[in-house]
């Protein structure tokens, strides 16, 4: 009776731990790629949205409020609302809140600015 000896083909330990390196190296890699792209895409949509508030802020700084204290607008997908205040003790000032809202109508961002007050009630001192 002649007994057959197989040999099997397979990896090293070694060979096994020095993929798996490699693989966890490159899975690094693109972890990092992916958490920077996702900072720099909220990054931009930030810069944006500052830049529209700042924008409509100015706008309704020159053209006037029309007697209205809130108001809201649509502008390039982006939801806004402003609120407008006297400021106690300075009468010749109004505090302009312009607010970013989001789909559920959270507040995702805010501008305060504080503007000089054109109606004549409050250019009188």
């Amino acid at each position: 009776m002649e007994v057959k000896i197989i040999r099997l083909k397979a990896s090293s330990l070694v060979e096994t731990l020095v993929s798996m390196v490699i693989i966890l190296i490159v899975f690094g890699i693109g972890m990092l790629i992916f958490v920077n792209l996702t900072k720099a895409s909220r990054s931009e949509t930030r810069k944006s949205t500052t830049e529209q508030m700042m924008l409509w802020s100015r706008q309704l700084e020159t053209s006037g409020f029309d007697g209205n204290t809130v108001g809201e607008s649509q502008q390039d997908s982006i939801k806004l609302s402003y609120q407008l205040n006297e400021v106690e003790g300075y009468t010749d000032r109004l505090r302009l809140a312009v607010y970013t809202m989001s789909e559920e109508g959270k507040v995702t961002d805010s501008l305060v600015r504080y503007i000089e007050n054109k109606t004549e009630g409050g250019a009188q001192q």
